[in-house]
């Protein structure tokens, strides 16, 4: 446990330069530029997995998978300030694997630095945590989590965030979905609050140390020597790190956040404010399905998202993609129907063929029992989509079954006895728990 890898993962934005940056100020701990890694691999397929790891021509492909990986635009062996030919000659000594394509990077970086112990911090590792615990069965994974309307804010002003605030409170309750359940589950992950990281850096510090089994230094809080590292040079988002530590980040969204992206969070990641110990959480009336699904926040449904939050009523997130799960939900609201309508797209020819063939019925079950069905009809197929059966099928079911409305009369069409009328919530609503 000792020599154990530690991996600090978190929502961006919710405060891993900043924890990253403090144990790397430790004496045994090592941290270095975000890699990626697992961001790019999990996207090969197992051909080009396989070709990576064939013994007979590692590592050069491996080598070559490496020097692929970026950080907006620059190259990561850079960032670690390693050459190919060091990876080339630590991977020789190794047996090809995932494991060691990814040491090629820490380690030789913990080495250099005359470290122990190395730390990777890459906050989109949060949704790859099991293959983690897989290749490194005795790692600790740190988890920081921030209020997600802190959080939101702050991504609409980074590169690599949305400028809608709504659209980044989906995707932060998106990566809670994805991840949750394993770090809970996970008896060698933990979890710490930003906020009290930074009114409470010691006592938070001394949990952490605790958890990963070192001794607590009080080196620790002073990050600025390790910033520099941690924070690559082009990442001018992270410059806060280096200064000293405080709280102004801590309740923005208090008095820079709408109203309507206030309710919206309180309603959407209710789960997450409550779970986490923060204040504003409230329940939902009801539920909606849309389709192709709300988890793709734009100008074009985001409207509708707010319009709803305002009569308390939240979408169903993930989005149903079975029929079965589709004719379950009520109302269920088709957006546009460009190439996203088809439900069991991108699943074998087998499966699409037996969705298809429930989905047709169960579209016309839900006519013939009056069940809301409403089609926002936005724009025609494109011409790559023409030919595709599945959503030829949808389109020619849409036409006769399901209402045609404006994206604007959804909402009273789904809750017609209620009015958008109802005041903007306090900006510091209490929780309906409390």
């Amino acid at each position: 446990m000792a020599d154990a890898p530690i991996f600090v993962v978190g929502v961006a934005r919710s405060g891993t330069t900043l924890l990253s940056a403090m144990l790397s100020a430790h004496s045994r701990l090592d941290c270095g530029p975000e890699s990626r890694f697992f961001a790019r691999y999990r996207h090969l397929d197992e051909r080009a997995r396989n070709r990576i790891l064939d013994p007979h021509t590692w590592p050069r492909p491996a080598v070559d998978f490496i020097a692929s990986l970026r950080n907006q635009d620059h190259p990561i062996t850079e960032l670690f300030d390693l050459t190919l030919p060091e990876i080339g000659t630590y991977l020789s000594g190794r047996q090809p694997s995932v494991a060691a394509m990814l040491e090629s990077l820490t380690d030789l970086h913990a080495h250099r630095a005359g470290k122990a112990r190395w730390v990777e911090k890459t906050p989109r590792h949060l949704l790859t945590t099991h293959t983690l615990r897989e290749l490194w069965p005795e790692a600790r994974i740190v988890r920081i989590v921030r209020d997600p309307r802190d959080v939101a804010l702050s991504l609409a002003k980074v590169p690599f965030g949305k400028e809608s605030v709504v659209g980044n409170l989906v995707r932060v309750d998106q990566d809670d979905r994805v991840s949750r359940e394993r770090i809970a589950s996970d008896p060698l992950a933990m979890t710490l609050r930003y906020e009290d990281l930074v009114t409470e850096p010691e006592r938070e510090l001394r949990r952490v140390c605790d958890f990963i089994g070192e001794a607590y230094e009080p080196s620790m809080l002073d990050s600025s020597g390790s910033a520099g590292v941690v924070a690559a040079e082009h990442e001018w988002w992270k410059a806060s790190v280096s200064g000293p530590l405080h709280t102004q980040s801590v309740g923005r969204w208090r008095t820079e956040m709408s109203a309507d992206a206030r309710r919206f969070a309180a309603l959407h990641l209710a789960h997450y404010i409550r779970e986490h110990g923060y204040e504003g959480a409230r329940d939902s009336r009801a539920q909606v399905a849309v389709l192709p699904g709300a988890d793709s926040v734009g100008p074009g449904n985001e409207s509708l998202l707010l319009e709803l939050a305002r009569r308390d009523i939240t979408v169903v997130r993930p989005a149903p993609t079975t029929p079965a799960a589709q004719h379950a939900q009520e109302p269920i609201i088709f957006l546009g129907v460009s190439g996203q309508l088809d439900p069991t797209r991108g699943q074998s020819p087998w499966r699409r063929v037996v969705g298809l063939g429930l989905l047709g019925p169960g579209l016309l079950l839900r006519r013939v029992q009056r069940r809301p069905m409403l089609w926002v009809r936005r724009s025609t197929l494109r011409d790559r989509d023409r030919s595709d059966p599945g959503e030829r099928l949808l389109l020619a079911l849409l036409r006769p079954l399901a209402r045609t409305v404006a994206i604007g009369k959804v909402p009273r069409l789904v809750d017609p006895g209620r009015g958008s009328t109802e005041p903007d919530p306090d900006p510091r609503p209490a929780d309906t728990e409390s």
